[in-house]
């Protein structure tokens, strides 16, 4: 697995070997950013706050950094997947740019960081926490009015969602599928 983009190129990521952790495929994650790349969607990549749930290797936050965002918040709970994530970060020497939530997205109450322009949400498969995360984090403050959600999650998922995330577009990739969303609250 390694950076598709940007400044870090071709760098090459740890792989985490938890069984709780299944990363986005490149395929996948190259697909993510060549459409929010084509400008149909906002906001764009460059100089965002980017918060990416579930994190796991960091792989589609790392990403996100690499092609211009300007920080990046990682939510992961796996111990296995932590470490794995801050080598990573320091690999890639975004020491400056990143925040690490050790922690399950449920216990985050209140967010103490700046909304967070572009939220990725990979949830494990089978869990079925990708539409309960997705209110938390929107509660809790920590996606911008307006802000881009990009969810991925298997085809036989159902996202539910209140009315304040507006469908932007959906994709398919074999078994997954990809949701793109703005939170925008009444």
């Amino acid at each position: 697995m390694q950076i598709i983009g940007g400044a870090k190129r071709g760098a090459k990521l740890a792989e985490c070997k938890s069984s709780s952790v299944r990363p986005t495929s490149q395929r996948i994650r190259e697909a993510i950013f060549n459409i929010v790349a084509g400008g149909r969607f906002t906001p764009m990549i460059s100089n965002a706050t980017i918060l990416d749930l579930f994190a796991g290797t960091g792989a589609l936050g790392l990403e996100a950094l690499s092609r211009g965002a300007s920080e990046a918040y990682f939510v992961e709970r796996d111990k296995q997947a932590l470490d794995t994530l801050r080598a990573n970060i320091q690999k890639l020497d975004y020491l400056e740019t990143t925040t690490i939530l050790a922690g399950s997205f449920e216990n985050i109450t209140r967010w103490a960081y700046p909304p967070a322009d572009i939220v990725f949400c990979d949830a494990p498969y089978g869990d079925n926490i990708t539409s309960p995360a997705l209110h938390n984090m929107a509660k809790t403050g920590a996606i911008k009015n307006g802000g881009l959600v990009i969810a991925e999650m298997p085809k036989s998922e159902k996202l539910i969602l209140s009315n304040e995330f507006k469908f932007a577009d959906e994709r398919s990739y074999g078994i997954t599928s990809i949701h793109l969303l703005n939170w925008i609250p009444d």
